[in-house]
C-alpha cells in the first residue's frame, strides 16, 4: 500500500547556528566593554593594564587587540559614531582620546598623513603586528574569535558586572553567593601570581589549584569577617578560614575587600616613624 510522504522543505545555504547573532552589535558591545574596563581607574587614578583588561573580559582577546579596540573607540568617539553604546553620544567629547600613548599618537599621525604600514614600521622601528595594533579597525570586526564567542561572552560580562554592582549596593551573603556563581570560570591570580579558577557545585567551591572544596558556610564566615575588618583586611590570613588565600582574591575582585597598596603602607609606616622620632 502506498504511503504518502510529507513534503520536505528545502532551504538554500547552511542554517545559521545563531540566527539572532549580529556582528555589528557584538562589535559595539565589545568596544563598550573594553572602554568601560579601561576607564575604571584604581584608587591611585591609574588605568588598568592591557593584560588586566584581557583577563577581565576573558573573551579571546590579547593585549594588541585590546589596544586596537581602545584606539578604535577613540577614533569613533571623535566623530560621534558610538551613540548606541552609551560610550559617547553624537557630538559629545569630540576629539578626546581614550588610550593615552605617545607611540599611538605618532603611528596615527603618520597613518592619517598617508604613510603605509611598511613606511611606519621603518620610521618607528616597530613590527607589523605592533603597527597594526596602533591603528583603528576600519570595518566591523572580522571573523575574530571575539565575534564568534562575543555574544555569549558579552552576556556573561554583563551578568558579572551586574552581580558585582548589586553586591556593592547590598552586601549580603545571598548577593555574594550570586556574584560568586556568576564569576565561576573567571581567571584569578593568587598573591604570588599563580593563576586559578573555580567551579560551583551545589553549596561548594572547587578551586583549580586545590583538592579540597570550600563550603558556602566557610565563604559566609570569611565574608562577615571581611566586612567587620574593612580596610584592616590586609591579607588572606586576616580572614582566618580554610582556603583564605583563594577567597581573599575573589573578594578583592568582587569589591568586598579593597586592599591598600604595599607602597602606601610602607610610606605610612615611614611617615609614622619620622613623626615619632621628631617628637622625641
Amino acid at each position: 500500500m502506498y504511503k504518502h510522504k510529507d513534503k520536505r522543505t528545502w532551504h538554500a545555504g547552511k542554517q545559521k547556528k545563531k540566527p539572532d547573532y549580529n556582528p555589528g552589535t557584538v562589535t559595539e558591545e565589545l568596544l563598550e566593554a573594553v572602554v568601560n574596563a579601561y576607564e575604571g581607574l584604581d584608587e591611585h587614578g591609574k588605568h588598568p593594564s592591557l593584560q588586566a583588561i584581557v583577563d577581565e573580559l576573558d573573551c579571546g582577546l590579547n593585549q594588541l587587540k585590546v589596544r586596537k579596540l581602545l584606539i578604535t573607540a577613540g577614533e569613533m568617539r571623535k566623530v560621534g559614531e558610538m551613540s548606541r553604546t552609551g560610550i559617547s553620544k553624537a557630538g559629545e567629547t569630540q576629539g578626546q582620546k581614550i588610550y593615552q600613548s605617545a607611540t599611538a599618537d605618532e603611528v596615527l599621525r603618520f597613518w592619517k598623513n598617508g604613510k603605509t604600514v611598511d613606511e611606519i614600521m621603518s620610521v618607528m622601528h616597530l613590527s607589523r603586528a605592533s603597527v597594526h595594533s596602533y591603528l583603528p579597525y576600519t570595518k566591523i570586526i572580522y571573523k575574530m574569535k571575539e565575534s564568534s564567542v562575543g555574544a555569549d561572552r558579552m552576556k556573561l560580562y554583563r551578568e558579572r558586572k551586574k552581580a558585582a554592582a548589586k553586591l556593592a549596593v547590598e552586601p549580603t551573603a545571598e548577593n555574594l553567593w550570586k556574584a560568586i556563581v556568576a564569576f565561576q570560570g573567571y581567571p584569578f591570580k593568587t598573591s604570588k601570581g599563580l593563576n586559578f579558577t573555580y567551579k560551583v557545585k551545589g553549596g561548594e567551591l572547587f578551586f583549580s589549584r586545590k583538592e579540597k572544596s570550600i563550603t558556602r558556610a566557610t565563604v559566609d564566615i570569611a565574608f562577615q569577617k571581611a566586612l567587620e575588618l574593612g580596610e584592616k583586611a590586609t591579607g588572606p590570613k586576616k580572614l582566618g578560614v580554610f582556603g583564605a588565600s583563594y577567597l581573599y582574591q575573589v573578594f578583592v575582585r568582587l569589591g568586598v575587600i579593597h586592599p591598600i597598596e604595599k607602597a602606601v603602607v610602607i610610606e605610612f609606616q615611614e611617615c609614622y616613624i619620622f613623626s615619632v622620632l621628631g617628637e622625641k
